[in-house]
Order: C-alpha cells, then structure tokens, then sequence
C-alpha cells in the first residue's frame, strides 16, 4: 500500500524500520512498528471501501515539541538518536 503524503510506494511498516517520523513518532521500533500495521491494514480496508480512511496524524498529541519538528525537518533517521 501507498502513503498519499508521502508520494511513495513503501509501506508505513517500511518507514517505520528507518526510525521516527513526524507521522509516527515514538523511539521504540516496537510501537512504531505497531501503529505502522495498524495504518497498512487499515489502508488496504478502505481500498477495498470496508472501513473509512484515518488521518496520518489520529493518536499523536496536538502539539508535537518543537525540537522532535525540527529534528525531523533535518532528514534525521534512525541513526540520529537522541540521548538519553
């Protein structure tokens, strides 16, 4: 399945693997990888029209901190982490 905002033919599981994105935040592979299934599984029900499309964003908090933005706006990938 295909991300429309993103142009692309990878999968939301596909660019969970590279590490956090606006869309899909988290630092943990395991919860990426999680909502990741979730927006692939509910792509392909609404092409086939048996469930309605859900926003990229559904779930994330309002207001991302403007730091994770602004790292994100850089191009960082997986191997950008930061320290904790």
């Amino acid at each position: 399945m295909t991300h429309e905002r993103a142009g692309s033919s990878e999968s939301h599981v596909d660019r969970a693997k590279r590490g956090p994105t606006p869309d899909n935040p988290s630092l943990s592979l395991k919860k990426r990888l999680k909502r990741a299934a979730f927006f692939d599984q509910r792509e392909r029900l609404a092409a086939q029209g048996k469930a309605e499309p859900v926003d990229a964003d559904a779930g994330l908090p309002d207001a991302l901190d403007d730091s994770l933005m602004a790292h994100w706006s850089q191009g960082s990938g997986s191997d950008h982490r930061p320290n904790a």
